[in-house]
């Protein structure tokens, strides 16, 4: 039911009109970066995470939380985020008071319920048009316990969580391995500068390629799709229940410092957890070789195309009707 609600709002005809938003904020990124190069080392997860969060917070809210545009890197969301995952299993023996909770309950108990006020307020006052995710959500015909400010936060700070983080820490993967393999970087840098200058050449010149263009250079679709398969998206495990039925899981097994498969079957009643990760499957072995390494090539073919059929190993984005909103 709220995935339906929120889903038009992920798909890619509406988030490409974000592009211009998206662009602007990433050049004012670039130059904060390079006045904060010219300084003391900072940590580029949280520069990228400014940049995420101004871009998942303005579509939420209609105006983003300004992180870019402040003076330094403090606040940002990253940290009453990494609160609570912190403090994730702490909470079940101890209600001890931390740093860390207190950014938690500032996040959680302040800072998101006025988000929520504020777009709640801007809605009454005819200046939201369900324009933004928030207003869309609390004009929709969701039921009133759906729409009420406690369960408005929690898809607030779920939202900002899942378009802060995993984004942030994708970019910060894929620059790491850039920077440490000045060939790779060299070829991608070839790649976008030949599409820039084929821009040049066509009506557009004097403008960057848009998106629709640089999504169909293939080595930077590559680069891309191994940045996600190393940054793994959500790492933990994630759990379903077959209620109605008993699952039956056939497959091969080779024992540790043996090296003939044996076939085992097991039996699975309903009503059990079964759960798996998205690091296991990126790093099976027999679908990507040297799965620890940052290798492009991975998803070109012989013709120097993507390689789709290694999509359906790529779980970034979960799979299935849990799948990421949008996908």
């Amino acid at each position: 039911m709220r995935r339906n609600a929120l889903g038009k709002f992920f798909s890619r005809a509406q988030v490409s009109r974000l592009e211009p938003t998206v662009l602007d904020l990433a050049q004012r990124l670039c130059d904060k970066i390079l006045i904060a190069g010219e300084g003391k080392p900072f940590d580029l997860t949280t520069a990228y995470s400014l940049f995420t969060t101004d871009v998942i917070s303005g579509y939420c809210l209609g105006e983003n939380l300004g992180l870019v545009a402040q003076k330094g890197w403090q606040p940002n969301f990253r940290e009453p985020l990494y609160a609570q995952l912190r403090l994730i299993y702490l909470f079940r023996i101890t209600r001890r008071i931390s740093a860390d909770m207190e950014t938690l309950f500032n996040a959680l108990i302040v800072d998101m319920p006025n988000h929520v006020k504020k777009a709640q307020a801007d809605k009454d006052n005819g200046l939201d048009n369900s324009t933004t995710v928030f207003g869309a959500l609390l004009e929709s015909d969701l039921p009133p316990p759906e729409k009420a400010l406690q369960r408005m936060t929690e898809e607030g700070f779920s939202l900002f969580a899942a378009g802060t983080e995993t984004v942030s820490w994708a970019l910060t993967v894929i620059t790491y391995h850039l920077l440490t393999q000045p060939a790779l970087n060299s070829k991608l840098a070839a790649e976008v500068r030949q599409a820039i200058n084929d821009e040049d050449d066509s009506a557009e010149a004097g403008r960057l390629p848009s998106w629709a263009t640089l999504e169909k250079r293939p080595y930077l679709r590559a680069v891309l799709h191994e940045g996600l398969r190393l940054s793994y998206g959500l790492a933990s495990r994630t759990s379903r229940i077959a209620t109605g039925e008993d699952l039956l899981y056939r497959g091969e097994w080779t024992p540790k410092g043996g090296t003939v498969s044996k076939k085992v079957e097991h039996v699975i009643p309903r009503g059990y957890a079964v759960g798996m990760s998205s690091v296991i499957t990126h790093h099976d072995e027999s679908v990507f070789p040297d799965s620890h390494a940052f290798v492009p090539e991975r998803w070109l073919d012989e013709n120097g195309q993507h390689r789709k059929q290694l999509d359906r190993a790529l779980l970034a984005f979960s799979k299935g009707s849990r799948s990421c909103v949008g996908i």
